[in-house]
């Protein structure tokens, strides 16, 4: 039996104030805020991949264990608009010789660490990466 195609991507995060997320990835990362739910709000970030924040009273709304990595091959473009807006990075740009990468590393108002990177390996964008 062949598998299912995948048409697209959300990631889900939760929060206690829905409005200073959704200002966050709306006002400070300039993300495309195109669809309102109520409890929640998704942006996209590329043309299939969306982030969702939502705000339910039912769900975990622990950070622990969770990284939104956002693929880009302007990591220090990213540094340099997100810092002119505020942003306070953990990990400025920096290249990683473990993992290949070269990224940086903020958390966003709702306490997920966020990394912008982009792989040193050419063959990732052809999408050949095993």
């Amino acid at each position: 039996m062949q598998r299912p195609e995948i048409n697209q991507s959300i990631v889900f995060t939760y929060c206690d104030d829905l409005e200073v997320a959704s200002t966050f990835f709306r006002d400070v990362m300039e993300l495309e805020f195109v669809v309102d739910q109520g409890a929640c709000h998704i942006f996209r970030l590329t043309e299939l991949s969306f982030l969702g924040v939502c705000c339910l009273p039912d769900r975990p709304k622990s950070s622990v264990g969770v990284m939104i990595t956002i693929v880009s091959s302007d990591v220090d473009g990213w540094h340099k608009f997100l810092t002119s807006k505020g942003v306070e990075y953990i990990k400025p740009p920096k290249h990683s010789e473990e993992f290949k990468v070269y990224s940086s590393l903020f958390l966003s108002p709702h306490g997920y660490r966020i990394e912008i990177q982009n792989f040193d390996d050419p063959d990732w964008s052809k999408g050949v990466i095993c």
